[in-house]
């Protein structure tokens, strides 16, 4: 909302979607219904979601995302460093 700009009402418009799905998931009676459940909300339901984050994070810019971004996330370790001399191996 603070960029005033990207796809904010399709955003908002996929929560109640999200949400139901995880209501679903949580009600259902055996682990079994809710792994079928959850794979539909994962494989389904997120992946037409993905379009509209795609489109959000390609036009506001990175400093207004309150959580990192899909190519952060991806490189995570290649941002990450170490000191290499505070490494300790077991003998």
């Amino acid at each position: 909302k603070k960029a005033g700009a990207g796809p904010l009402s399709e955003l908002e418009a996929h929560v109640p979607t999200i949400k139901a799905a995880m209501e679903g998931i949580h009600h259902a009676e055996s682990s079994y219904e809710k792994a079928q459940l959850a794979r539909v909300l994962r494989l389904e339901t997120m992946v037409d979601i993905r379009k509209t984050c795609d489109d959000a994070e390609a036009i506001i810019p990175a400093e207004y995302w309150t959580l990192a971004t899909y190519k952060e996330l991806l490189f995570i370790d290649m941002h990450s460093t170490y000191d290499e001399e505070v490494v300790v191996t077991k003998k």
